[in-house]
């Protein structure tokens, strides 16, 4: 698995000689990301955060969905960045 610079100036590197290593890898990585947001999304949309959610009933302006929506993309944004 090595790679190879043209020159010190030039920063592409050459992947063309393991291929089927870095596509195995993506397509894991891509698979446990998304099973990860399938879960965060099932936990933001339970009934447990529902029930906590429900405090906001008596503010009529506020809707529960884009509170859900506003978490679910903040967990978004903080995973991505870390992962």
């Amino acid at each position: 698995m090595s790679t190879t610079l043209n020159s010190p100036t030039d920063t592409k590197l050459d992947y063309k000689s393991d291929t089927s290593m870095h596509i195995n890898f993506l397509v894991k990585d891509v698979a446990l990301k998304s099973l990860l947001f399938g879960m965060v999304f099932y936990i933001i949309n339970s009934s447990l955060m529902n029930k906590l959610l429900s405090c906001l009933d008596k503010y009529p302006w506020i809707e529960k969905n884009v509170i859900q929506s506003i978490i679910f993309a903040l967990v978004f944004y903080l995973i991505s960045v870390n992962l």
